[in-house]
């Protein structure tokens, strides 16, 4: 069902209940959940600065200078060599033209260098293989060759400069293939067989800060809220321990967020809401349907492997007894006393009319009541006489059964009277033949019970509770009172 919106008042009266806090305390929350925002930023940049080196090196090389120490960046030895010697190249040319012999010797050191670059694949350690087949790919069209090591010899030739204007050729190396081995790199292992990373250097300050906070955190919810130990408040701010993991620091997202919603930078609340509405509309309703066929399942497998038959059998057998009192004579005692006292006088015009129905019946198989009947005044007496005997026989016998149960002597005789009605119901539910009929039936009375409540669970989804407990939300805030129901920690305190 639609839920009603919240009154602008409603909301003004909440978070003015909200900022009614020590100013000291809000202060230094949110100094904390700035600092745990940069810490954050600071996280999502370490994790995403490889996939992203390439973009930095090209257009903010500043931070590849400083940030490429930190991730144990080197330069590859080899592309690094490759591209001092084409500049080496690129100056002896601007010199003294595509002539000379120290340029022969440097074309056909580049040439070696080439071919051992699409040989060895230097670009394998950095996962780069695909700039690789970029650089091939564009020196196979540039050179009209399909041979990458055919493109690469060709172009590093004295005939391929002379023949084309130098220059041009060396500028589209600089454009299209010197930013791609500019940025192969190489990365040393560490003891532990990953990369060597120094971004726990920087990182470690922030996890003694959370720490800090953490340990002052609890100490004080321990001793502020009575019979809660330390131990279990630090179960309870039990997200907050994302901050120490030294792996997997992208999980700190969640405690970075709750501390951001409670400092009010943030609002949470439908979020919070659409949780509460999943759990509502699919944990609900599924573990309500696993508990339901878990108990009738039970109840079914007791009922076949005998329990009815060995209640008959030893009725005391295997029984916790929590008072002295025979709770089936008493419920026998007790319907009789509901059938006396409230059942009795409401069936008393449908008693004597089956009482009266039967004295008549009676009379009318005696002959002397035939022939009574054909006398002029006397067709009627047997009808008046059986009336007057039914209502009489009626009232006493239920004021007879009244005064019986208000006797204390009538009380022990009906008590007595329920121990062998159950004696006689159990000796007679002995039978075996009865006994197999009796378990069958209620296997299958619970089988279809079972069966009907889960069809009506699925039929009635979740969503009408889920509204529900949002509509009485918004009611509570509209009554100036806090709401009880938090699914995210720490949402309405600290």
């Amino acid at each position: 069902m639609p839920t009603p919106p919240v009154s602008r008042n409603a909301t003004k009266q909440y978070k003015r209940r909200r900022t009614r806090r020590n100013p000291w305390l809000l202060g230094l929350d949110r100094l904390m959940a700035f600092a745990a925002l940069v810490n954050l930023s600071l996280v999502l940049f370490n994790i995403t600065y490889i996939p992203l080196r390439d973009f930095y090196l090209q257009r903010l090389p500043q931070i590849t200078a400083f940030y490429d120490p930190i991730k144990g960046i080197e330069p590859y030895r080899d592309t690094q060599q490759y591209l001092e010697t084409v500049d080496q190249i690129e100056q002896q040319l601007a010199k003294s033209g595509p002539e000379g012999a120290e340029l022969q010797t440097l074309l056909e050191q580049i040439r070696d260098q080439s071919e051992a670059m699409v040989n060895e694949n230097p670009f394998e350690l950095a996962n780069k293989t695909g700039t690789l087949e970029k650089i091939k790919n564009r020196m196979r069209e540039h050179m009209e060759n399909e041979s990458a090591k055919g493109s690469f010899r060709e172009f590093w030739s004295i005939e391929h400069l002379e023949n084309n204007l130098w220059t041009r050729e060396i500028e589209f190396f600089n454009e299209e293939i010197r930013p791609l081995i500019a940025t192969n790199y190489y990365r040393p292992f560490g003891e532990s067989g990953d990369f060597v990373d120094y971004f726990v250097a920087i990182d470690f300050p922030f996890v003694i800060l959370f720490g800090l906070d953490y340990l002052v955190r609890t100490f004080y919810l321990s001793r502020r809220r009575q019979g809660i130990s330390w131990r279990d408040t630090i179960l309870w701010r039990w997200y907050d321990l994302f901050f120490f993991l030294p792996f997997w620091r992208i999980l700190r997202i969640l405690p970075i967020t709750l501390r951001l919603h409670q400092v009010r930078w943030i609002n949470l609340t439908r979020i919070q809401t659409q949780i509460n509405r999943f759990l509502a509309e699919n944990l609900a309703g599924d573990m309500t349907e696993i508990v339901l066929v878990q108990s009738v399942g039970l109840a079914q497998d007791a009922i076949e492997q005998g329990v009815i038959e060995q209640w008959l059998l030893n009725p005391e057998s295997d029984v916790v007894e929590i008072n002295e009192v025979n709770e089936l004579e008493e419920l026998i005692l007790q319907a009789v006393k509901i059938t006396i006292y409230k059942v009795l006088p409401q069936l008393t015009p449908d008693l004597e009319n089956v009482i009266r129905h039967a004295i008549v019946e009676a009379l009318s198989d005696i002959p002397l009541y035939r022939q009574a009947q054909q006398l002029p005044g006397v067709m009627t007496l047997p009808n008046a006489i059986a009336q007057q005997v039914t209502k009489q026989l009626t009232q006493t016998s239920q004021s007879t059964l009244t005064k019986v149960l208000n006797d204390q002597k009538g009380r022990d005789i009906f008590n007595q009277l329920g121990e062998h009605f159950t004696d006689a119901l159990r000796g007679e539910l002995q039978d075996q033949e009865t006994l197999d009929e009796i378990q069958s039936l209620l296997t299958d009375f619970l089988e279809e019970t079972k069966l009907t409540i889960l069809q009506r669970l699925e039929a009635k989804s979740g969503e009408g509770a889920a509204a529900e407990v949002e509509h009485l939300r918004q009611v509570t805030y509209e009554s100036g009172r806090s709401p009880s129901v938090q699914v995210i920690p720490g949402a309405s305190r600290q």
